[in-house]
């Protein structure tokens, strides 16, 4: 297995590091404001999304590994869409799957080209399915009538490479999160395994129909609960072949699903297998998935990894803006500048908790207990204009200021592909970071800038508003 940096360890050297850039500026002493307040000095808040590179290059790479040849690994952007991080994954040989067409266009303009991306939307529009095939794109099909749409334009685009896969249902059970579990009878995707007849009669009316896909959950989900979905599509992969005398179907989509561990700083758990240990157990009861297998007919197969590849890499950080004493001085509130528009799984449902984490704003180090700081129960609120804006009300800590720090962990994946336009905040900038390996202590040696904070033109124009230099919308009468 490949080695998995401790991301926690570099937690204070990178908030440091934030710290010296301006990325984290002290809330307390209004530090750079002049006479007069620019928009630049509005955009300046005490927030960010921090990457450890090195931990996220490395367990990519111990997704490669652990698969080995014939597998295309593609990054589902509705976890990470980061431009310079996508740049990088396709560098290391990784493809971008794609929910909509406003992803496979951002992909697109990344560099991905072709088989590379593979568009999963289950809402597919005409156009998008033309755009598809001239594209050459892996487009996989939802359902029936979705079906008849892309052979009409097949008809259209005889020419087109793209591979075109049917997604399955394999009907293998509900993980943790009953929001993330899409193979259970009544799921709003894919068609049903049980429908075989059906299904074979599909592929044996469209020759071009090459591929089979399959999705069991995106979070929640076990080993045995992912490896049995794999296990029953490929199973009718081959009986789609079998049927048809013929290897139509060559390429295999396995969708993604692997778990992340959110309650440690362990990268792997008994619940939580690495990629090695998946991949193993998919060696051991689906031999054929693996191309140059026995019996293996396909040539790719497509992987749609997003939080496993993500989650753990990435840490959210905020100042404490402000905080009150709670009734009967029980503890304090705290106001930080990311909540329900950044984490709104988090404030708004109870499956998908964090943990948070507490420094002290002048050492970076994290917050200790002492006669002045006591511990107590803390509630930590968001910067939205509602009660709910909540990522905890009964967390446990040491008494905190203005201008310490929050950290939330795991905020690599699904955290601004969910951003909320509640109160019009702005998006947060990202900063990525590389650490000294083999030296005691370690160091930041690389810091970057990898996406600037949102301007505030773009809440305006987000509500319709358009710059002067653009020709004005019609008033509304």
């Amino acid at each position: 297995a490949v080695w998995l940096p401790d991301v926690a360890a570099g937690i204070p050297l990178a908030l440091a590091r934030a710290a010296a850039e301006g990325a984290l500026p002290d809330v307390c002493t209004g530090a750079g404001l002049g006479n007069d307040v620019d928009e630049e000095a509005l955009l300046r808040k005490p927030v960010g999304l921090f990457y450890d590179l090195g931990a996220w290059e490395a367990n990519l790479m111990e997704c490669k590994t652990a698969f080995g040849e014939g597998f295309v690994h593609a990054a589902a952007l509705k976890s990470n869409g980061l431009g310079p991080m996508l740049r990088r994954a396709r560098a290391l040989g990784f493809g971008a799957e794609c929910a909509s067409i406003g992803e496979v266009r951002h992909a697109e303009r990344l560099g991905f080209m072709g088989a590379e991306v593979i568009y999963d939307s289950p809402a597919k529009t005409a156009a998008e399915i033309r755009y598809a095939l001239e594209r050459g794109l892996h487009l996989n099909i939802d359902n029936f009538q979705e079906l008849e749409v892309v052979a009409e334009f097949r008809a259209a685009v005889p020419s087109s490479a793209s591979t075109l896969g049917l997604r399955l249902n394999p009907l293998a059970g509900a993980g943790e999160i009953a929001a993330l579990s899409v193979s259970v009878a009544d799921s709003k995707f894919g068609i049903p395994i049980d429908q075989k007849p059906q299904i074979l009669q599909a592929f044996r009316k469209y020759s071009w129909l090459n591929c089979v896909h399959v999705h069991v959950g995106s979070g929640g989900m076990g080993e045995q609960v992912l490896v049995a979905g794999v296990k029953k599509a490929v199973e009718f992969a081959l009986e789609v072949n079998k049927f048809l005398g013929r290897d139509q179907v060559n390429v295999f989509d396995m969708g993604g699903g692997m778990p992340v561990n959110y309650g440690s700083d362990a990268w792997h758990t008994e619940k939580v297998p690495s990629f090695h240990k998946y991949a193993a157990a998919l060696r051991r009861d689906v031999p054929a998935l693996f191309p140059g297998s026995a019996g293996c007919p396909f040539k790719r197969v497509v992987t749609e990894f997003g939080q496993s590849l993500n989650a753990k890499s990435g840490w959210l950080a905020s100042r404490i803006e402000y905080t009150k004493p709670l009734p009967n001085d029980e503890g304090q509130k705290i106001t930080i500048h990311f909540g329900a528009d950044t984490c709104m799984r988090q404030c708004y449902t109870k499956e998908h908790t964090r943990r948070l984490e507490f420094f002290d704003g002048k050492t970076m180090r994290p917050k200790q207990a002492s006669a002045e700081c006591p511990v107590g129960t803390l509630h930590v609120a968001g910067p939205l204009c509602f009660e709910g804006d909540h990522l905890t009300r009964d967390a446990r800590a040491p008494r905190l200021s203005r201008g310490d720090i929050v950290v939330l962990r795991e905020a690599g994946a699904n955290t601004l592909s969910l951003f909320s336009r509640h109160c019009s905040r702005q998006v947060p900038a990202v900063y990525g970071y590389r650490l000294s390996l083999g030296g005691s202590p370690s160091e930041v040696i690389e810091w970057q800038l990898i996406k600037p904070s949102e301007d505030l033109e773009a809440a305006s124009r987000h509500w319709g508003w358009e710059p002067d230099a653009k020709r004005p919308r019609s008033e509304v009468q």
